[in-house]
């Protein structure tokens, strides 16, 4: 967050992952003055029903941006004080450094994962109510993620600050309260699934990014997915494919993020994934790459697949012995020999000679034994 507009210089970043050595460049960041934020184009926000506006009064607000949530879908608890454009009260607060943490203590909602937005002083917003400008002092705001299906009960805060009352030259101070609505807080429990619990509950989007989509077997291939959206991040599955037959894979990162935008907190998972392809062919990532969650705008589970298809050239790795990238002199041009040419020198010719041996032996031994008998 820029304090002061100029020209920013970001130096050279090396990072060491794995023992494998990545750079990011040198960049600018150019900051520009910053534009004030005209009246007409005020945010204009939704108040609880029982809430009761007077006319040109200031009034105390605690709200939820969602009144009926699933379980484990993210509601964002705003506290603040509002106050009207056209206000001819005169006030100051009053002690918010110790009032305000025992008004939050009140909020916080139990059996919640809690994402806070870090407000350490109030924040001042210009918003619109009913096509009406306040001047909004935001002293908290967190987004929550509710762990099981428990009614949330936010009782009604008091809010106390100290009026200005002028005679001439003398002020005369006088405290004054305002009194939040209590509210309340239905969850919803999600439909049955296996999943149910176990899978991130919100609106989400996938960006994926790939180095190549065409290549060459055993050339490695380093590709990039990106989970954004407003739930619950820590629930995403880090388990990465399983090589098989076709494809090898190898999980280089894993990053995580948490951060607020506008008034919601949105989370950012990102996987790095080596990978190496093993058979020629057209291969979809999407039946290795899927991410399961719960979407809340339709109300059912919903997977997230990968869109990029890989075109690999070449010779299978199985039939051809890949040593392109040794050192040692003495592996050099062993790639020119087809394994499979060379009838006996699979074990696999070995065991079956050998379980032949064994069957002769035993029809031999029994053909002996019968004869005895006689």
């Amino acid at each position: 967050q820029p304090n002061t507009q100029g020209s920013f210089a970001v130096p050279l970043l090396e990072l060491d992952v794995n023992k494998q050595l990545f750079e990011i460049e040198p960049f600018v960041i150019q900051v520009l003055p910053a534009l004030e934020k005209k009246d007409e184009l005020s945010d204009e926000i939704q108040i609880p029903s029982q809430v009761v506006l007077k006319t040109n009064k200031p009034f105390f607000l605690v709200r939820s941006d969602v009144s009926n949530p699933f379980v484990g879908q993210a509601f964002t608890l705003t506290m603040s004080l509002y106050v009207p454009a056209n206000n001819v009260l005169e006030m100051s607060f009053d002690r918010n450094d110790i009032q305000i943490p025992a008004l939050i203590q009140q909020i916080r909602p139990r059996n919640c994962w809690e994402e806070n937005f870090g407000i350490t002083t109030e924040q001042i917003v210009k918003v619109s109510i009913n096509k009406k400008k306040y001047t909004e002092y935001r002293f908290f705001q967190a987004t929550y993620f509710a762990l099981q299906n428990q009614k949330i009960q936010i009782p009604a805060l008091k809010l106390r600050v100290i009026s200005l009352t002028r005679k001439g030259l003398e002020a005369i101070k006088k405290p004054v309260y305002f009194t939040s609505a209590p509210i309340e807080i239905k969850l919803r429990d999600l439909p049955h699934h296996p999943l149910s619990g176990k899978v991130p509950v919100g609106n989400f989007q996938l960006k994926e990014t790939i180095s190549s989509s065409i290549s060459k077997t055993g050339r490695p291939i380093m590709y990039t997915a990106i989970l954004l959206g407003d739930g619950n991040g820590v629930l995403w599955d880090n388990k990465s494919p399983e090589s098989d037959y076709f494809m090898n894979f190898e999980p280089i990162s894993v990053q995580t993020s948490v951060a607020p935008f506008q008034e919601k907190m949105f989370g950012n998972k990102t996987d790095k994934i080596q990978i190496i392809p093993k058979q020629p062919g057209k291969f979809a990532l999407s039946h290795y790459f899927n991410w399961i969650y719960f979407n809340v705008k339709t109300e059912q589970f919903d997977t997230l697949r990968s869109k990029i298809v890989l075109d690999i050239t070449g010779n299978s790795s199985d039939h051809l012995l890949n040593t392109g990238q040794a050192e040692d002199e003495v592996y050099r041009g062993i790639e020119d020999k087809k394994t499979l040419d060379v009838s006996w020198a699979r074990w696999v010719n070995w065991s079956q000679l050998v379980n032949l041996i064994l069957i002769f032996l035993a029809i031999v031994i029994a053909f002996l034994v019968w004869k005895k008998s006689k």
